[in-house]
């Protein structure tokens, strides 16, 4: 027996343990035996191991390349750096599978461990639930799409990993949007848990509010190095196509969105619980949803993979996990509808509501038109294709609605706001966005700018200068009481209310991204052709084209045009060698895109073809994009945000699960 068989059957053992771990809390509960619980708990432990023994010999046969393994085979070879060797292991659809239950595993894991002594009462049902997720997930992996599988004739070489997935974001990219698409099941398993056992007070939300966070976090780093992906690797110049797998992972990402903003009215007002629970049931569905997308071969995308049998199985998974969760939903409903009420038009829980309509808003249009091109084609038989237009147009007045409510939610109270004191807040950063908006009008008068880029500047302008004006204030008093200097008091006031920056952060991050996106409203897009020696004007640089040279990098030959950039004076800028590239296992060439930043724009170089002339010309396509580098700017500033919320932590929970860890040691002391 080889180690691929090994690792199958530490799967098939996984998938046991999880059986086990689905059926024995209920019966734990039933009989008020907590060792039947906890040997649940333990099982689900035990599982995270044997999936890892399976992920690591598949890994170990990935980068010693073993052709006797089919999927390595397919995804692998020789030549290939080992860093996409390694990101092979979910660069297919069955590594893929594998990889999903790895993480699915490892967070299951730390939840067994980690809760063993908090949320007793609900706690056998999270694990039951996720032990069902698992046991689904390993059973398609056992019968449909073993990475494991072995084959008779071993190959001399592999077929490599897909080109266009052999870049360094990519071997980010796809394991950030799984630890958010997963990451959203554990506040699922806890919303399950406390329907089932009928415990709906506000402890499975304060529970999971960092978890949540987490995995809100990782969806939006998927997002932007996806975009970052295509804008570097697919050649045509832009970072977002409203291509359906995008918008799989944008959907869960949007109501995750609302379900974060949401469940703090739960938390401070004890408000919106039955929305609450829809909103994580619907994330998680959207989660599946995309899974099916990318894995049942109904669309062409660069980013989908292969049709496979396991497609249609996630859709009949969505359908029953749909069905259990409302049906769970609405037997507790009456438990869940709220004692209390919002009090007044002007407060903090309005402008998040508004904020949550539009979220969910967004993400029903994107489901729209990503779903009915497939349901026309079903029923009628004629394939329909809903473009970017569709999308652009209902999507963005509701982008911009958005924006502006980040800084109104910023200034406005909880519970209830007078007019006075709202124009009072309100007053110094309209001032401000005003005339940035002007000044910035100004600048680029030339640019002939659409309404919506002012409008994106002006709402940027005064959600950032709500955020320093509070900042600035808040640091003074701060170091006027410790007596330090303004640094000092920066520092104090963001660990005094770490919640409250950390959200400025995060909502600072969203706004570059805004700006990110409003760049692409005056971009400059040309095709020039150049002889060797001729160089063209276009915008703020001079580009000069010497020759077509040849190079060698790692296992991949480049032809690329080389040029020579000068800016408006003349002075020698860098060297661009956009080109084709030329993979062995490839029959065609690929693009290769030039880059070269600025803070404030990109000048970004295509070669498009090489004539043929006797002139050696060659031609090229040029973009100027602004700002796009402000969205890449987001990720740090989500992750410097991110982390300063994680270190919040409710008070009142920590009390609990303190009393409740020290009742359970006295209990077994006692005996």
């Amino acid at each position: 027996m080889g180690l691929a068989d090994f690792g199958t059957i530490a799967l098939m053992v996984a998938f046991a343990l999880c059986v086990y771990g689905t059926v024995v809390p209920h019966l734990g509960v039933r009989a008020n035996n907590w060792n039947l619980v906890r040997s649940a708990q333990n099982a689900t432990i035990l599982t995270f191991f044997l999936v890892a023994i399976a992920s690591a010999i598949l890994i170990n046969a990935l980068i010693t390349s073993d052709f006797s393994i089919i999927y390595v085979w397919e995804h692998s070879s020789t030549d290939m750096p080992l860093v996409y060797k390694f990101s092979s292991f979910w660069g297919g659809l069955n590594g893929s599978l594998l990889f999903w239950v790895l993480v699915q595993s490892f967070f299951a894991m730390i939840v067994a461990y980690r809760y063993q002594y908090s949320n007793r009462e609900i706690i056998p049902y999270v694990i039951a639930t996720f032990n069902l997720i698992m046991a689904f997930l390993l059973l398609l992996l056992i019968g449909w799409s073993n990475p494991l599988e072995l084959q008779s004739v071993i190959p001399e070489e592999g077929r490599g990993l897909n080109p266009l997935l052999q870049n360094p974001a990519m071997a980010i990219h796809p394991p950030s949007l799984y630890l958010g698409f997963i990451g959203f099941s554990v506040p699922f398993a806890f919303a399950m848990g406390a329907l089932i056992r009928g415990k709906i007070d506000n402890e499975w939300v304060l529970t999971t509010r960092r978890w949540t966070l987490m995995a809100w976090y990782f969806l939006s780093a998927g997002l932007i190095l996806g975009g970052q992906w295509a804008y570097e690797e697919l050649g045509w110049g832009g970072f977002w196509a409203w291509d359906p797998v995008e918008n799989a992972a944008l959907m869960p990402w949007l109501t995750g969105t609302a379900f974060l903003h949401s469940v703090m009215i739960q938390e401070k007002r004890n408000l919106l619980k039955i929305w609450n629970v829809v909103l994580i049931i619907m994330t998680y569905g959207l989660t599946i949803l995309g899974t099916f997308i990318t894995r049942s071969g109904v669309i062409n995308s660069v980013h989908s993979f292969t049709q496979s049998e396991i497609g249609p199985l996630f859709l009949i998974y969505l359908a029953l996990i749909m069905i259990i969760a409302f049906a769970l939903l609405f037997k507790r409903i009456k438990m869940l509808e709220s004692e209390y009420k919002i009090e007044s038009v002007l407060c903090r829980e309005n402008v998040f509501l508004a904020q949550n309509v539009l979220l969910v808003g967004i993400a029903f249009t994107v489901l729209l038109g990503t779903t009915f091109p497939l349901l026309s084609e079903a029923v009628r038989g004629t394939k329909l294709s809903i473009q970017a237009p569709f999308f652009n147009t209902i999507t963005a007045p509701m982008g911009y609605a958005l924006l502006l409510l980040m800084g109104v939610g910023m200034l406005i109270s909880w519970r209830k706001s007078s007019w006075e004191g709202l124009q009072g807040n309100f007053q110094n950063p309209a001032i401000l966005a005003t005339a940035g908006t002007i000044f910035l009008s100004w600048l680029l008068y030339e640019k002939n700018l659409q309404w919506e880029v002012y409008i994106t500047f002006w709402s940027a302008i005064f959600v950032t200068s709500i955020f320093l004006l509070e900042l600035v204030k808040t640091s003074y008093i701060k170091s006027q009481q410790t007596e330090t200097n303004f640094l000092m008091g920066v520092f104090y006031a963001f660990s005094s209310n770490r919640r409250r920056y950390g959200g400025f952060l995060i909502h600072f991050g969203a706004v570059l991204m805004f700006l990110g996106f409003a760049g692409t409203f005056f971009s400059l897009e040309r095709d020039i052709t150049l002889e060797p020696g001729s160089s063209k004007q276009i915008g703020d640089y001079r580009l000069e084209f010497k020759n077509v040279s040849e190079f060698q990098i790692g296992n991949v030959k480049h032809r690329a045009a080389i040029i020579d950039v000068f800016d408006n004076e003349g002075n020698f800028l860098e060297v661009m060698k956009p080109a084709k590239s030329f993979y062995p296992t490839q029959p065609q060439p690929l693009t290769e895109v030039a880059i070269l930043r600025f803070f404030m724009e990109d000048l970004y170089l295509i070669f498009s073809s090489e004539n043929g002339d006797e002139q050696g010309s060659v031609t090229l396509r040029v973009y100027i994009n602004p700002l796009i580098g402000w969205a890449w700017m987001a990720l740090p500033i989500f992750t410097l945000g991110v982390g300063i919320s994680l270190t919040y932590r409710p008070k009142s929970l920590l009390d609990s699960e303190n009393i409740l860890k020290e009742r359970y040691i006295a209990a077994q002391v006692t005996g």
